[in-house]
Order: C-alpha cells, then sequence, then structure tokens
C-alpha cells in the first residue's frame, strides 16, 4: 500500500533542498560581485549583469526584454532603508524584484504612467483586429508597482517629483530561467543585503 502523504512530503522535501542549493549558488555570486556590499563600477561580461542609468524613457531600450533579476537603486531620499547595497554613498538599492520581461516590468515601475498608455494602446490595437474577435488581450498587467512617497503604483522618473535624482538599474540576464529560479536570487539578495524598503511583496 503506497502512502500518498509520505510522498507528498519526499517531495516537498527535494524541492527545499534544490531550492536552498539554488540560493546558496546565488549568494556566493552576489558576494562575488558586489565587494563590500558596492556595485562596481565595471563588470565582467561571464556575470551577464548590466547597469543602466535611466533619466528618459528611450534609456530603458538598453534594459533586456526578457528573463531577469533586477535593483533599482537612487538617491532619492527614502528614511528607515536597511538595503546595505550602494553604489555610490548616497545611492542605494530601494527595491529588487525579478520578471520574465524585465524591460517592461522597470517601465511599470519607473515610467509608470507611459506604461499604462503604451499596455493600453497594445490592448486597444489587439482587439481591434477582425482576427482576436472575441479573445481575451493576452499581455499581463502589473497594477502593483513600486511605492514611494505618497503611496501610488508607480511613479515617473521623468516627472519633477524625481527627475533632480539620480536612478540606476542593476539587471541580471536569467535567460531560460524559471520563476522558482529568480525567486530564489530574489531571496538570496535578502540574505546577502537585507531586503530594500520599497520591495514589499504583500502589497
Amino acid at each position: 500500500m503506497y502512502d500518498v502523504n509520505k510522498m507528498k512530503s519526499n517531495i516537498e522535501a527535494a524541492v527545499s533542498i534544490a531550492e536552498l542549493e539554488v540560493k546558496n549558488e546565488f549568494i556566493s555570486v552576489f558576494n562575488e560581485i558586489y565587494v563590500e556590499n558596492k556595485v562596481p563600477l565595471t563588470l565582467d561580461d561571464l556575470f551577464q549583469v548590466s547597469i543602466i542609468k535611466l533619466e528618459k524613457l528611450e534609456h530603458i531600450e538598453s534594459i533586456i526584454s526578457g528573463a531577469g533579476f533586477y535593483i533599482i537603486l537612487t538617491d532619492f531620499n527614502l528614511a528607515d532603508n536597511p538595503c546595505e547595497l550602494t553604489k555610490e554613498e548616497s545611492i542605494k538599492a530601494i527595491y529588487r524584484g525579478e520578471c520574465s520581461t524585465v524591460k517592461k516590468r522597470i517601465k511599470s515601475h519607473l515610467f509608470n504612467s507611459e506604461y499604462k498608455k503604451s499596455y493600453e494602446e497594445r490592448k486597444r490595437k489587439y482587439l481591434a483586429q477582425e482576427k482576436n474577435n472575441g479573445k481575451e488581450f493576452y499581455e499581463q498587467f502589473w497594477p502593483a508597482c513600486l511605492k514611494l512617497g505618497n503611496g501610488t503604483n508607480g511613479i515617473d522618473i521623468d516627472g519633477t517629483e524625481y527627475n533632480g535624482n539620480n536612478w540606476y538599474v542593476v539587471v541580471h540576464n536569467m535567460k531560460n530561467s524559471s520563476q522558482a529560479v529568480r525567486v530564489q536570487a530574489e531571496l538570496a539578495f535578502d540574505n546577502c543585503f537585507n531586503k530594500p524598503v520599497a520591495s514589499r511583496e504583500n502589497t
């Protein structure tokens, strides 16, 4: 007689072991890249990590379109930020996340008005095509984005409130990864540097 409860427990235990191994591998790599909790000026191509300064919307074109893990850093003043990763003394990580479409996700966080506008435009065009009659728009929409100050989901860093500050995104290219793998990168980051103040998975 087989014991399905034991089978279930065995699978869960195996998954937990695999997750811990992946997390520890990320911890090792993060410690190798971000020595003394600092983003280096240059990075070895081996790591497949990019550092992009964002000022205008077109700057996001330098960000990969596919899967990855990303970190948003700024000198915008946020109190009680426990994260210890910095680029320069005043430029600190305030958010870390993962996505299968990093460029669009960054746009939703930092150029939110344009993100919503372009999303609705793509949706309108899709639904207007006769071949799509009766079909739902396929693209995911992110209502929950980076929150600062007034608590609104998403900001516009090219607007008057934020364009006087420096904004950077560090992107780890994780082509062909799964969300389960990228989530371990998030947990590893928190283990190494503490969770950034604006990373709130429950909001």
